[in-house]
């Protein structure tokens, strides 16, 4: 293997350190204490340090995983590395659920595939080996191996970071490893945004769905719901009502809870997957953000790798918001990570948060956090990085219903043990609006929620900042 995966898994590795880690531990981590070999030549080496084999294959479906206790939690391991042969190893904590290969001398090597995992989620490894995608060309959660194994909900390189944290500390003062932090990570964060899709409720497509349900009730011979023409007449009144409001909204609530968010405005040509407001809405909401939220782009449908199209929407957002665009997110997550990143860096861009599903919430990549973008076709790293979108709220209640907000507490205690950012996404429209009873109060009560948890909040960008300075 060429040196440029290692050295880019290296610097993920040391990057999500620094942002959820002392500086003493992400110190360490830079240092010697810490070697990537070939499986032969980490079991050869003696001595007080960590050895982690690169050369160990990543089979496409998961090998079966195992749990452990950490900090205060369980980890979720998988693809088990070969127990060294000798009676010089010994597994740690046991065999049945090893997290280490320790050798009498001290050498420590990872019982699970360290490297082939963490590489092979932050290059989207599943989606180089598979060819499914839905009807938008996406890569959907159906389609993950993960899935079958239950890992779509384990953010495996948080606590592979974690692991080798409390090692290599624990290692420099005991040659032991240590299975506890002992305060060498910071608290959670979270990470809100808004995708303004729609600011107002009379655009021709939402009406034309309520006009559609009341219709084909009809047709079917069943009692229609009244409310679908309530709403339709309702909007067509008071446009503005549960949709730019709400934007204004959330942020008073925001404020509240001392938080900040992102806004993606999307502009450009309309219809059913376009911008559904007009252009003349956008200046307005602009008035209402204050200058410590962030504005990004929020790529139309069909500037999908055209470089025409995607020019164009950025002129025409650029001649209403004076500072120039460097966050985004594409419209529907109509994305391609093999060709999306090197694409959007043409146009400034250089933070990305459309690495998410619409169908599940979980982590695409493995990672409640940010990391830098990689081509495989030319093995290096791009000045790009993405910081996945965990959670979105229309897949959080479809998925976890009435238990949608203790699922929520459950991952910000879990990031709160091992360090990491969780990524929230609530469209305006959904944030506050009867049309929707499912989501009412929701936000509000994810936000209590991040601060009971002691959660701090960052924008992707101010997150990406302080790896780029």
């Amino acid at each position: 293997m060429t040196t440029a995966p290692v050295e880019y898994v290296r610097a993920q590795i040391t990057n999500h350190a620094r942002l959820f880690f002392t500086e003493p531990a992400a110190r360490l981590l830079q240092s010697d204490a810490i070697r990537f070999l070939t499986y032969a030549e980490a079991v050869a080496m003696r001595g007080r340090q960590i050895v982690i084999p690169v050369d160990l294959p990543v089979p496409p479906v998961p090998e079966l995983p195992w749990q452990v206790q950490f900090n205060g939690t369980v980890l979720t391991l998988w693809n088990r590395a070969p127990h060294p042969d000798g009676d010089h190893w010994r597994a740690i904590p046991n065999e049945t659920a090893p997290v280490w290969y320790q050798h009498v001398s001290g050498t420590l090597m990872p019982s699970w595939n360290l490297f082939g995992n963490t590489f092979d989620l932050l290059t989207f490894g599943e989606e180089q080996r598979l060819s499914q995608r839905d009807h938008h060309d996406r890569f959907a959660a159906a389609f993950s191996p993960r899935l079958e194994r239950g890992l779509l909900e384990v953010p495996a390189v948080n606590e592979t970071v974690a692991l080798v944290v409390a090692a290599v500390v624990a290692m420099s003062h005991t040659g032991q490893p240590s299975f506890t932090l002992d305060c060498l990570s910071g608290p959670p964060v979270v990470v809100l945004s808004h995708d303004c899709d729609a600011l107002l409720g009379n655009d021709f497509w939402t009406q034309s769905v309520r006009l559609y349900r009341f219709i084909q009730s009809l047709v079917r011979l069943r009692l229609p719901r009244l409310s679908n023409l309530w709403w339709l007449a309702r909007n067509a009144v008071t446009p503005r009502r549960f949709y730019f409001d709400n934007a204004t909204g959330m942020i008073d609530i925001e404020r509240c809870f001392g938080y900040t968010s992102t806004f993606y405005l999307l502009n450009g040509s309309g219809g059913r997957f376009g911008a559904r407001s007009p252009f003349s809405v956008i200046p307005q909401l602009l008035e209402h953000i204050p200058p410590s939220w962030d504005i990004g782009i929020h790529y139309n449908y069909d500037t999908f790798l055209n470089q025409d199209r995607f020019a164009a929407q950025l002129e025409q957002l650029q001649e209403v918001v004076s500072h120039q665009f460097v966050s985004g997110r594409a419209h529907y997550l109509k994305f391609d990570p093999f060709r999306s990143f090197s694409f959007l860096q043409q146009f400034g861009i250089y933070v990305d948060e459309s690495s998410g599903w619409a169908d599940y919430v979980g982590y695409r990549n493995g990672i409640a956090g940010c990391f830098q973008a990689y081509d495989t076709e030319k093995q290096l790293p791009l000045d790009i990085w993405e910081v996945p979108m965990v959670i979105m709220e229309a897949a959080l209640i479809k998925q976890h219903g009435a238990d949608a907000v203790n699922f929520v507490e459950r991952q910000l205690q879990h990031l709160s043990c091992i360090g990491g950012a969780l990524t929230i996404l609530v469209h305006p429209g959904q944030f506050f609006n009867p049309e929707h009873r499912q989501m009412l109060g929701i936000y509000h009560e994810l936000l209590k929620v991040c601060r009971r948890m002691g959660a701090i909040t960052h924008t992707a960008r101010s997150l990406v900042d302080q790896l780029r300075r």
